[in-house]
C-alpha cells in the first residue's frame, strides 16, 4: 500500500514538471541564475570598453591644428542638456553592442543617442531612418543618411552570437547549481502509518496542506512542523557526495573567457585578475578600443566635415593615450627625454600628463641637447674647435 501511494505520488509530480506550465519555483531561479551570469559577463565586458572610450579626448582639428571650439565642447563636455560626454558615450557604446548598432542624431545643435529606430535601407541613395525616439519624445521627421552618425565596428551582431554560443552554457550552469543545492541541502523522510497511506481522502490531504506545510518547513530558516498521530518526520544526517561549487565557478569563468573572447579583451582583465597591468591595458587598447576608437572618428569626421572639410586639415580624432593613467614620478626620466629631444615643448608634455600648460614663451619653445645633432656638425666640431680627425 505504501509502495503504491509512493509511487503514485511521485508520478503526479513527474507529469507536472514535465508539462512545462509548473515548473518549479527553483527550477526557475536555477535557469534566472544562469542568465544572470550571462548578463554579468556582457555587462562587465561593454562596462569596460565604454569606460574606456568614455575617457578618451576627442580631439578636433581645424587645419591640422588641434582646437577647442563648439565641436570639442560638444564632443567631451556636453553632447545635450540632459547628459554630460561620459553618459552620452556609455550609451553609444551600449546600444552599439546590444543592439548591433548606435544612431547619433543632432537636433538644435545638441547631439542624442536613439532608443530605437527603424531604417529604411537603400543601397546606392543612402538609407533613411524613421520612428527615431530619444527616451520618451519621438521624431516626426525622417533622418537621413548624411544627417546621423551610425556607430557599427561589425556586421555580425555580437549579442546574438553570444546568445547563440551561450545555449550550452546555459544548460550546464542550471544543471550545475540544481546538482549543487540538492547534494548540499538536509533530506527528510515521513514516516506514515498504513492506513494512512492507503487513505484516498489522506492523500487529498497531504496533497493540498501536509505538503505545503512541509515545503515551508525545509525551504525556511525558522518554521514549524505540525507533527500528527501516525506520522514521523526524520532527517538524513548522513550526507553523500556533498558538491562544492567548483563546477559552477568554472562555468562562470567559461562564460567569462567566451564573451571576454567574442569582445577581444583579455581574460585576466575580464575576471579581474590583473599582474601585468600595463601589458594586459597595451593588449586591450590595440585589440579592442583602437578599433573602435577609429570607428568613432571615421564617423564624426565624415559626417561633421565631409569631403570639404577634410581636405582642408579639419577632422577629428578620439585620442586613446589619455585612457591609461599616469604617475608623473613614474613617467618622469620619460618626461625629461620628450623634452630633451625636441619631441615636444613643455607645455605639450604637460597636456600628456594632465597639466595645465603654462602658455609662456618658455613653455612652447622646443629644447634639444648637445647629445642630438647631425653628422655634419660633429664632423665639422663644436664652437669650441673640436673637431673629429677621420684620419687616425
Amino acid at each position: 500500500m505504501i509502495r503504491e501511494w509512493f509511487i503514485n505520488f511521485l508520478d503526479k509530480a513527474e507529469t507536472k514538471r514535465s508539462d512545462g506550465k509548473n515548473k518549479s519555483i527553483a527550477d526557475k531561479r536555477d535557469i534566472q541564475m544562469s542568465i544572470y551570469y550571462k548578463e554579468l559577463a556582457l555587462y562587465t565586458a561593454i562596462t569596460l570598453i565604454a569606460s574606456a572610450i568614455s575617457k578618451c579626448e576627442i580631439k578636433t582639428y581645424e587645419n591640422n591644428k588641434s582646437v577647442k571650439g563648439k565641436d570639442y565642447y560638444k564632443l567631451n563636455i556636453s553632447p545635450n542638456i540632459n547628459q554630460n560626454s561620459s553618459q552620452f558615450w556609455h550609451k553609444v557604446i551600449e546600444k552599439m553592442f546590444y543592439n548591433g548598432e548606435a544612431l547619433g542624431i543632432e537636433h538644435n545643435d545638441d547631439l542624442y543617442c536613439a532608443d530605437s529606430f527603424h531604417p529604411d535601407k537603400y543601397a546606392l541613395l543612402g538609407n533613411r531612418y524613421v520612428g527615431v525616439t530619444v527616451d520618451d519624445f519621438q521624431f516626426s521627421k525622417t533622418f537621413y543618411s548624411e544627417e546621423v552618425f551610425l556607430f557599427r565596428l561589425e556586421n555580425v551582431h555580437l549579442k546574438k552570437l553570444i546568445d547563440g554560443l551561450y545555449e550550452d552554457y546555459g544548460e550546464l550552469l542550471a544543471y550545475a547549481l540544481k546538482s549543487y543545492k540538492r547534494s548540499n541541502s538536509r533530506k527528510y523522510k515521513l514516516i506514515l502509518d498504513e492506513i494512512q497511506a492507503g487513505d484516498e481522502k489522506f492523500n487529498k490531504i497531504f496533497e493540498e496542506v501536509i505538503r505545503e506545510q512541509l515545503k515551508t518547513f525545509i525551504e525556511n530558516d525558522n518554521a514549524v512542523y505540525p507533527q500528527f498521530k501516525g506520522q514521523d518526520l526524520q532527517a538524513f544526517d548522513e550526507k553523500i557526495n556533498v558538491k562544492d561549487s567548483s563546477d559552477i565557478l568554472r562555468l562562470r569563468k567559461d562564460i567569462f573567457e567566451l564573451v571576454g573572447q567574442v569582445f577581444k579583451i583579455p581574460t585576466s582583465m575580464m575576471l579581474g585578475n590583473i599582474t601585468n597591468m600595463q601589458e594586459i591595458v597595451k593588449v586591450f587598447l590595440t585589440f579592442c578600443i583602437d578599433p573602435i576608437a577609429d570607428m568613432i572618428s571615421e564617423e564624426l569626421t565624415r559626417k561633421m566635415y565631409r569631403y570639404e572639410g577634410w581636405s582642408k586639415g579639419c577632422y577629428i580624432k578620439v585620442d586613446t593615450s589619455t585612457i591609461n593613467h599616469v604617475d608623473i614620478l613614474d613617467i618622469a626620466e620619460k618626461v625629461d627625454k620628450l623634452i630633451s629631444s625636441g619631441t615636444c615643448c613643455i607645455d605639450e608634455v604637460r597636456d600628456i600628463i594632465d597639466l595645465e600648460a603654462l602658455n609662456t614663451e618658455f613653455s612652447k619653445t622646443h629644447f634639444i641637447t648637445k647629445n642630438y645633432d647631425t653628422v655634419e656638425n660633429r664632423l665639422k666640431g663644436d664652437v669650441k674647435g673640436e673637431g673629429v680627425n677621420l684620419n687616425k
